[in-house]
């Protein structure tokens, strides 16, 4: 294909193609492939069914980056990605069954220090983060 394009790019700099043709061709190309992925259906196994600790109405959609609620007005949403550690399926499955994930070890505040914490779902299903205890040191 694009041999072909090279081929008419080279034909248009010498005057002997019309570069809208080129141009509509390509368009029109695009165009074709793009529907054609958007009508591919994309199917995860084993995903579990989980409900939105919102609206507690519909299946959430859960992604490779976010976890969310399809309603536009609930607009619930979880990044898979927090603090430079990605959230499993398991700790997102914990946290809207319990209300906090396992320990999460290795996140990364903004400042580049490493800690330690859960994941916590409040009241209002906005999520925050519980520090795990520190344990004394012996000297």
């Amino acid at each position: 294909m694009t041999a072909e394009w090279e081929l008419d790019l080279q034909k248009i700099e010498n005057n002997e193609a019309d570069v809208a043709a080129f141009q509509r061709e390509i368009e029109t190309y695009a165009k074709s492939i793009t529907d054609e992925l958007l009508q591919i259906s994309i199917t995860h196994e084993n995903l579990p069914q989980i409900i939105c600790p919102k609206c507690k109405s519909h299946g959430l959609i859960i992604r490779d980056k976010i976890v969310k609620c399809p309603d536009e007005v609930c607009n619930w949403v979880q990044f898979r990605n927090v603090c430079g550690v990605q959230i499993s399926i398991a700790d997102i499955e914990i946290l809207l069954n319990t209300s906090k994930t396992s320990l999460i070890k290795g996140m990364k505040s903004k400042a580049g220090k490493k800690f330690d914490a859960h994941i916590v779902l409040n009241e209002d299903c906005t999520t925050s983060f519980e520090f795990a205890k520190n344990k004394s040191c012996k000297k």
